[in-house]
């Protein structure tokens, strides 16, 4: 028989004219993509939401209409993929976070040696200017001390150092100590100067020196010499 003249002509499978039904992937794939974002996409999660909702567009699309659910599938596997993106930023991150901070503790522990070097010359400047005094008694001798001015130096604001490092005593993780071991003419013949980690992610040496300039050390925030002898003690650094 003829096809009427206007009619459409169906060739194939006929398209499917009930109520759709949501694919049950569809929706098993969008909820294990809000799963892996709540769970700060967590590739465990993500990899079965990309996969659900592959199979899930595939079914909905050779439904020829009696499957719907296309955009949750899209939305899961948007999910799963950033989360499975995510995976090598992950692996990366792990191998240059330890890394970068083992840096910085080296780099903090090559300026503290550094700064002790430079306490051991303003000690020297400070006692070649100040005779009668010796050496400084303190770290605030040494910057502007309790005038808090260098418009005039003197033997009791030499500076000879930052302000930073006289009066707040802290550089680059370390704290920074100076006692000087001083007579009763009130001049002072040696000293020891201390530069521990504040903690141990900023610093994994502690050192000290005295007049002798010889930097000495010590693994780890040891409990800083008190005396010349004790400082003597420790290892010098090579």
């Amino acid at each position: 028989m003829a096809q009427p003249a206007g009619q459409p002509v169906y060739r194939g499978q006929p398209v499917y004219r009930g109520q759709p039904q949501t694919d049950g992937k569809a929706t098993a794939s969008l909820v294990l993509g809000i799963v892996t974002a709540l769970l700060c996409f967590n590739f465990l999660t993500g990899v079965p939401a990309v996969v659900l909702g592959h199979l899930s567009r595939k079914s909905i699309r050779e439904s020829m209409g009696r499957l719907k659910g296309d955009g949750m599938a899209l939305a899961g596997l948007i999910m799963g993929y950033i989360s499975i993106a995510i995976i090598p930023v992950l692996i990366i991150a792990a191998i240059a976070i330890p890394n970068l901070l083992r840096a910085k503790i080296s780099a903090n522990d090559s300026a503290a040696a550094s700064t002790v070097r430079v306490l051991n010359t303003a000690q020297v400047t400070y006692a070649t200017e100040y005779p009668a005094k010796g050496y400084a008694r303190d770290l605030a001798t040494l910057g502007s001390g309790a005038e808090g001015s260098c418009s005039s130096r003197s033997e009791t604001n030499a500076c000879l150092i930052d302000d930073v490092l006289a009066k707040q005593n802290v550089k680059r993780g370390f704290r920074f100590n100076m006692t000087a071991v001083c007579g009763d003419d009130d001049a002072c013949k040696d000293y020891v100067v201390t530069a521990t980690p504040i903690t141990n992610a900023t610093g994994s040496r502690s050192y000290c020196s005295t007049s002798d300039a010889v930097i000495r050390y010590k693994k780890g925030s040891a409990f800083p010499p008190s005396t010349v002898e004790e400082c003597q003690a420790w290892p010098p650094l090579i």
